[in-house]
């Protein structure tokens, strides 16, 4: 996409977030039959748009859920290469306790064990055989007891190993089938949002808004936050397509506290108000910027393939900060940009940010 068609979406963008930041507690009333009337003249364009929005829904969740898959099996795989490291070092351990019993066994004089341990070719032969069984004292018995239990554990862990491998490789394609999938949704349904006419776009942006407004639950960080309290705010994503995912189960059990706002590789981000600006690179986000707002509210952008900004420094709203992309725990799946919003700046809680986004975007 070329600098002068991003400039000329967020002179629209601007122009459209300051009409309806207006009334900000001004309900629009705008119902799905006054949609019907107003684009009677485009209703084929309306219809296959409808439908395109709904299948990229339903095409984003599955993604979603795709990707959670992998975060778990990942995560399970994780944590039984750490269980396997922690049983190989107690195995060790419960080895040199066995071979120093038969060290001192055979300096005391030797025993019928002795001799055992020191012509077999492996422990595993000799806490084995029936000689070993049956003259071993209680300790060689304490000692070959670990050390059997460990090695089943061993075998055990590094089946299950193997298995999560597999497990892996399965769900990772189901991941980039979704994906795939995912992608091809938004495409339709940015190419049937412009098939709209000017007057059928605006009552159903409109009315987009009213059905974001209606989901939100009044009172809680679910219901985002006003436009009165982000005054002129731009989408930090023009073009880009999103889902209301706030409250999404994630690995690790959390839930999504942000947006997901897809869109090619690459494509720039920007600021949505003047503010100041601090980076990041690591962690889930990846490579980060936190804008605080000169109003105090702070906005986290995560998953940026490069930054376009210098920790510390001031931004003017509409400055390019990064570039969208797939860094962080978002490697190897769709690129998009992650967006909060915190009103009480970094390190408060954040609120849904859908309602503010469905009005500045598009």
């Amino acid at each position: 996409m070329s600098g002068r068609f991003h400039r000329r979406r967020l002179r629209t963008v601007l122009a459209l977030c300051l009409a309806f930041q207006l009334l900000p507690g001004q309900a629009l009333g705008v119902t799905k039959s006054q949609v019907d009337r107003a684009c009677a003249a485009s209703s084929s364009a309306l219809a296959e748009y409808r439908r395109a929005s709904a299948a990229f829904e339903e095409a984003a969740r599955a993604y979603s859920a795709a990707s959670l898959e992998v975060d778990n099996v990942l995560y399970r795989q994780g944590r039984t290469a750490e269980t396997l490291d922690l049983r190989r070092g107690a195995m060790e351990v419960a080895e040199d306790r066995f071979q120093q019993q038969a060290v001192e066994a055979y300096m005391s004089g030797g025993g019928s064990n002795s001799a055992l341990f020191l012509a077999a070719s492996s422990l595993d032969r000799v806490i084995t055989t029936t000689e070993f069984l049956s003259a071993a004292g209680t300790e060689e018995h304490d000692a070959a007891g670990d050390l059997a239990a460990l090695q089943g554990e061993l075998v055990t862990l590094q089946g299950q190993l193997s298995a999560l491998e597999v497990e892996l490789r399965a769900v990772e394609q189901q991941r980039l089938d979704a994906k795939n999938q995912q992608e091809t949704a938004m495409n339709a349904d940015q190419a049937a949002w412009q098939k709209l006419d000017g007057e059928c776009r605006a009552i159903q942006k409109r009315y987009e808004i009213e059905l974001a407004r209606a989901a939100a639950a009044r009172g809680s960080a679910s219901a985002g936050i006003s436009a009165a309290a982000t005054p002129g705010f731009i989408c930090p994503f023009p073009g880009s397509s999103f889902i209301n995912s706030w409250g999404a189960p994630r690995s690790g059990g959390r839930g999504h506290k942000g947006t997901d706002m897809m869109g090619p590789y690459g494509a720039p981000l920007y600021a949505v108000a003047s503010g100041t600006v601090y980076t990041g690179n690591g962690g889930l986000g990846g490579k980060t910027v936190w804008l605080i707002a000169d109003y105090g509210t702070g906005f986290y952008y995560a998953h940026l393939s490069s930054i376009n900004v210098s920790s510390g420094n001031r931004v003017g709203r509409g400055d390019v900060v990064g570039y969208n992309g797939d860094s962080g725990n978002a490697d190897g799946g769709s690129p998009h940009l992650h967006f909060e919003i915190h009103p009480g700046g970094r390190g408060s809680s954040a609120v849904n940010p859908y309602p503010t986004l469905i009005a500045a975007c598009r």
